[in-house]
């Protein structure tokens, strides 16, 4: 499962759940309004129909405070944080606030303590890395040969294939029309974090 979701969407998901849990009965709209802050019962309602939509929650027809969240939701979706973009090219200044979430499935993507970047350029096609797809990185400092991985070069961030030759670093490019990246001892090179998983909207 991979479904973006907003941080507001998933504050709601998360109050719906524990009222639940406490109470044994969903929370009204009211109820949702006062805890998240949310002003008028129709914008909670269209929080609602976002969840229910991306599968988090189902509700019945007609009923008052009709709301079930959905097992897996709870059982396996980590909220893993968007941390801005990333430019498969040329290094590129990285943009560190997080903008979103997307819910992953932890039983599907390696994603545990791991954040979300929107890609950025097409020097990674050839590794199925297109621009608009999220890839799932997972914090590390090093990186072996043939890893995929966000690096901060000189202060910016880029995506690519990683190799160590002697005392050099390439930062090699999966796209015939560009070059590689020679990094030589001394240089301010950083390993973020290796790609583990890449997100596509279809």
């Amino acid at each position: 499962m991979s479904v973006e979701m907003t941080g507001r969407q998933r504050e709601v998901l998360e109050f719906v759940k524990e009222f639940i849990e406490k109470s044994g009965y969903p929370p009204s709209l009211r109820e949702i309004c006062a805890r998240i802050g949310i002003k008028g019962a129709k914008n909670a309602a269209k929080h609602l129909d976002a969840l229910e939509r991306k599968g988090f929650i189902r509700r019945g027809a007609h009923i008052s405070r009709g709301i079930e969240v959905v097992a897996y939701a709870l059982r396996s979706a980590i909220s893993v944080p968007i941390a801005g973009r990333v430019r498969a090219g040329s290094p590129h200044l990285a943009i560190e606030d997080v903008v979103g979430h997307v819910a992953l499935d932890e039983r599907i993507f390696n994603c545990r303590g791991a954040f979300a970047l929107r890609v950025e350029g097409e020097s990674m096609t050839g590794a199925g890395i297109d621009p608009g797809d999220l890839i799932v990185v997972r914090p590390q400092k090093d990186a072996s040969d043939g890893e995929v991985v966000v690096a901060m070069l000189d202060g910016e961030a880029t995506v690519k294939r990683f190799y160590r030759k002697g005392d050099e670093v390439v930062l090699k490019a999966e796209n015939p029309a560009m070059g590689p990246i020679r990094v030589g001892e001394g240089a301010d090179l950083e390993i973020v974090g290796k790609v583990v998983s890449v997100i596509k909207r279809m």
